[in-house]
């Protein structure tokens, strides 16, 4: 019997309906407010892992990185980023396979909204694979979904892949366990710039700095950590962290 991965990977955006459309005006956008310290030498080598249709990797094209990867387990997905760009190297592969394949061949690893569909195991293992994969000095980078912002549950049962759900402090924990090292870990909330984007952006930062509050009244003062913000509420995470 097939298990749900092999259903729901298949078509993977497509099972969303419009959800995850290819917009890639608005993924640009998101970009531009979430990589705030691109690497200035633009032939680093760089794979992005559940590249799906190959926004993010367009966008750094764009930015004039030319060493770039996409890696992906989703057939249809990589039809569209094959033919959005053909000239790129795309690879459909598990992406723990296609880490502990490789060894020292990277200077960044980026993956965005893919971990959260991992077991405990197997993210500890696409850990130790990353670390592997990575040159002396490589970073790796995630963005993930954060679970201690409020209404997180809502991010993490509204995907039926999503496996598990990570806090900066659990972040810290795993990366930590597995070698790595220089780690930051902060809060992300993208907001467009329409009206609406306006707004959220408003609610955003009265109901995130109250969360905030009630989680140091719940756990008290957090030991500081320097480029690690373990009291942040915001919806996403964004975790570099290095290779040493």
């Amino acid at each position: 019997m097939s298990s749900y991965r092999d259903i729901l990977y298949q078509d993977y955006s497509a099972t969303f309906g419009g959800q995850k459309a290819l917009d890639a005006a608005v993924q640009h956008t998101q970009y531009e407010a979430t990589y705030d310290a691109l690497p200035a030498n633009r032939d680093h080598a760089i794979a992005d892992l559940g590249c799906g249709k190959g926004e993010w990797l367009a966008w750094m094209a764009a930015k004039g990185f030319r060493n770039l990867t996409g890696v992906d387990l989703s057939p249809a997905d990589l039809a569209i980023a094959r033919q959005n760009d053909p000239t790129r190297t795309w690879v459909q592969e598990n992406v723990i396979a296609f880490l502990e394949g490789k060894s020292a061949g990277y200077d960044v690893l980026h993956a965005k909204d893919i971990i959260e569909h991992f077991t405990k195991d197997e993210f500890i293992r696409f850990l130790l694979a990353a670390k592997k994969a990575l040159k002396p000095g490589g970073e790796l980078w995630l963005l993930t979904f954060n679970a201690q912002s409020p209404l997180s549950a809502a991010i993490r049962y509204g995907d039926f892949t999503h496996e598990i759900g990570l806090t900066p402090a659990s972040m810290a924990q795993c990366l930590r366990a597995c070698g790595f090292s220089h780690i930051s870990v902060q809060g992300r909330h993208y907001c467009s710039s329409s009206m609406g984007g306006r707004m959220r952006h408003v609610l955003g930062l009265v109901v995130f700095r109250l969360a905030r509050l009630l989680l140091k009244i719940r756990h008290g003062e957090a030991a500081k950590e320097r480029g690690i913000d373990l009291h942040c509420t915001q919806p996403d995470l964004f975790t570099m962290a290095c290779k040493i």
